[in-house]
């Protein structure tokens, strides 16, 4: 049964002074810093009714940049959902991802508190415009509070429900990504991963529905109070926070060197795989960045996604296919939640990395066949992919980046962010050594840790452990 929105705000009362005591003594380990700290602190609580989702969230923004601010600007990703929007998938993939015909969600702004004197909820390009009272100078601080309802939609995509879980991804207003001094947006994209941000701390708290089990990001606790189940969660210098609620699937955790790992579904070999790859890319790339590691197999159109120090992995993957998924979603903690990169205009940039990241674990771990059938297949689909595009007329111009809705299609863009991207490094390691490609991603990692890298900061890397590394690389890129 829905709530009303006064039951909602007695009870919340209740939460933020019970949230404040369980966050004083829950031990949580501090994330190592390398960059900075974050700018920005979300604290969001949620009453999850059985129709809707009632919200209150508080986004304490320091700016921390040389820039003076006037406005802050927030994504809602939650609204490309809603019915007045296109889908937020291709028509090709329309049916696996509303298996129960077309659902739509809805993004109900209800208030907005703060240091502001006006602010525009732009539904169309899913912005929230708050125009502050004065000029935000850099070290100075601002708070705005959101109270808003959330209408999940039924659907295997990023956000929303289905029969086996409720996917809490995007599901809150959160600032843009600042970008020599502007908040960077684009139109939500049906195609690649539309979400860009900087990196935040987070305290969340939600009551969990009887008989459900969940994983989220960051370290939590729960407390039983009036009959109700609640989390209290903490998670610092993420990218985004998530939560994935479910029913139906079992719970597991372990501690592994250190790192708190959660996993929601049926698959026991996936947390086995997860320890694999953090064992992996730390001792290649740098430490883990985070203290926590939440895994879900669920219901999902594409292989799997990531989040902030949570992975989501298709509920039909099988055979080499899991673990393969497992070691790129792990992947992305370091090539895009700790080192963040433009996705909305260079994907290529985390996802090829993600995906030789995958071919290392498999060498790494004595896999070598495994390893050489992954970049085997990928010149493969590449090759074919070069030969349609001269057969139909548009031969490929070998441009890795682009904006994502500049994208002609799923095989389009797979091809360029994933095969290529790549191909790209293993033909980087060729040109400079496999132990000079692997010192120089370690330097591009623990020098952009917490920060959104440019592809100039990778290039710099690259020179810096082989000069002239990074000609070569824009030449290959530009004409193959």
């Amino acid at each position: 049964m829905t709530k009303n929105i006064s039951d909602f705000i007695k009870k919340l009362c209740c939460f933020v002074c019970t949230l404040l005591c369980i966050f004083c003594i829950i031990p949580f380990a501090a994330c190592e810093k390398d960059i900075k700290e974050p700018d920005t602190t979300y604290s969001i609580w949620l009453d999850i009714r059985e129709d809707k989702i009632y919200c209150t969230q508080s986004v304490s923004f320091v700016n921390k940049s040389e820039y003076i601010l006037d406005n802050l600007v927030f994504n809602v990703y939650a609204n490309a959902y809603d019915s007045s929007k296109p889908l937020p998938c291709t028509s090709q993939e329309e049916q696996d991802a509303y298996p129960n015909g077309v659902s739509f969600g809805k993004f109900e702004l209800d208030n907005v508190y703060g240091d502001f004197k006006s602010y525009n909820f732009d539904s169309d390009k899913n912005l929230i415009t708050i125009m502050l009272d004065k000029d935000l100078l850099p070290n100075q601080s601002t708070k705005i509070e959101f109270v808003y309802t959330l209408v999940p939609p039924n659907t295997n995509l990023r956000y929303g429900y289905n029969d086996i879980c409720l996917s809490l991804t995007g599901f809150y207003p959160q600032l843009c990504a600042l970008v020599d001094g502007e908040w960077f947006s684009r139109e939500f994209s049906p195609i690649g991963d539309p979400y860009f941000s900087d990196t935040a701390d987070y305290e969340v708290c939600f009551n969990l529905p009887d008989e459900c089990q969940y994983v989220c990001s960051g370290l939590s606790d729960t407390e039983e109070k009036q009959g109700e189940t609640f989390v209290y969660t903490k998670a610092s210098d993420i990218r985004d926070f998530a939560i994935i609620i479910s029913p139906v699937l079992d719970k597991t955790m372990t501690i592994h060197n250190g790192v708190e790992i959660s996993y929601l579904g049926k698959s026991s070999e996936v947390v086995e795989y997860a320890k694999k790859a953090l064992d992996t890319y730390s001792e290649i790339f740098g430490e883990y960045a985070y203290d926590s590691l939440a895994l879900a197999n669920i219901p999902f159109l594409a292989g799997g996604m990531e989040y902030g120090a949570l992975c989501v992995l298709n509920d039909q993957l099988t055979g080499i296919d899991t673990e393969s998924v497992t070691a790129h979603e792990v992947a992305h903690e370091w090539w895009y939640s700790a080192l963040g990169s433009n996705n909305l205009i260079d994907a290529w940039q985390d996802e090829g990395l993600a995906e030789y990241s995958t071919y290392l674990y498999f060498e790494k771990n004595g896999r070598k066949d495994v390893a050489d059938l992954l970049l085997n297949d990928a010149y493969v689909q590449y090759g074919n992919f070069k030969e349609l595009g001269i057969k139909v007329g548009e031969p490929v111009t070998g441009m890795l980046a682009g904006e994502l809705n500049s994208f002609a299609s799923n095989y389009h863009y797979t091809n360029l962010t994933y095969n290529k991207a790549f191909i790209l490094w293993d033909y980087a390691s060729n040109c400079m050594g496999k132990d000079n490609l692997l010192k120089a991603l370690r330097y591009y990692y623990l020098s952009n840790k917490f920060a959104i890298a440019t592809p100039d900061d990778l290039y710099n890397a690259l020179d810096n452990t082989k000069a002239g590394t990074s000609s070569i690389l824009k030449s290959w890129i530009n004409n193959c």
